[in-house]
């Protein structure tokens, strides 16, 4: 029989494209042909795994979110140390005096310019929070009128690292439920052929019955495969057209 899917060409996102067109094309025959429905039952049930599989790779919701908790935690703190640095660098002595002590635990910890990355920064206000929280700093905050700046930062720190680990939780979950694509693919493939050579075979018999689906079939497997190829031929002539970096 002729060999009509090509597995080396499909993508995930081919596969399922393809399992959807064969789920809608066949399901009237699993009404009246039970070896085709227990065909068509095992495809829908790979198919659906690796719907869920590629689900699980997308990105988190909670990544924007982050994003913007994240500009909000650093807004209060440029905020707050700046108001630090200013009264620390004022000319009336018993408030500068007072904030210099602070603004100290900002240069201690490195927490007086940007830093990259959520983990750098957050490790950085963990331990800058430790030491604004004894009694002694609170007491110098509270004297200077700072708590509220103080507790606005603390705030946005403790709202982003919820988020945060909310995120890492799920991803953590996504990780635990995912299987690897490629193999589902295969699956699915070989599911889609068993289901496919079926409908040929019974095509060659029953053409009244079979025509017009088989027929429905090959035009979407045809349809599909060129996409693919010509998304494949694209790929090599851009690897071909990359330039390639001089011998040292």
């Amino acid at each position: 029989m002729e060999k009509l899917i090509v597995p080396t060409l499909l993508s995930v996102s081919d596969g399922i494209l393809m399992a959807e067109r064969f789920e809608k094309t066949i399901q009237k025959l699993t009404e009246t042909d039970p070896k085709v429905k227990n065909l068509y039952d095992v495809m829908t049930s790979v198919s659906r795994r690796l719907v869920k599989n590629q689900k699980n790779g997308t990105r988190s919701p909670l990544t924007s979110e982050l994003l913007r908790l994240g500009k909000r935690r650093s807004r209060a703190r440029i905020a707050f140390c700046n108001i630090l640095h200013g009264i620390s660098v004022s000319l009336i002595e018993e408030p500068s005096a007072k904030a210099s002590k602070l603004y100290a635990i900002f240069e201690k910890h490195g927490a007086t310019a940007d830093k990259p990355g959520y983990k750098k920064v957050t490790a950085m206000l963990i331990s800058l929070i430790l030491e604004f929280d004894l009694p002694a700093n609170q007491d110098l905050l509270r004297e200077l009128n700072l708590l509220p700046f103080y507790e606005s930062l603390k705030t946005a720190h403790q709202i982003f690292d919820s988020v945060s680990k909310q995120k890492s939780d799920e991803k953590a979950i996504r990780i635990a439920d995912s299987e690897p694509a490629i193999a589902i693919l295969e699956e699915l493939i070989k599911a889609m052929e068993d289901l496919l050579a079926m409908i040929q075979l019974n095509y060659q018999i029953d053409k009244a019955t079979y025509g017009e689906i088989y027929n429905q079939l090959v035009t979407y497997i045809n349809e599909i495969n060129t996409t693919a190829r010509a998304r494949k031929t694209r790929k090599q002539n851009s690897n071909e057209a990359e330039p390639k970096p001089e011998p040292v």
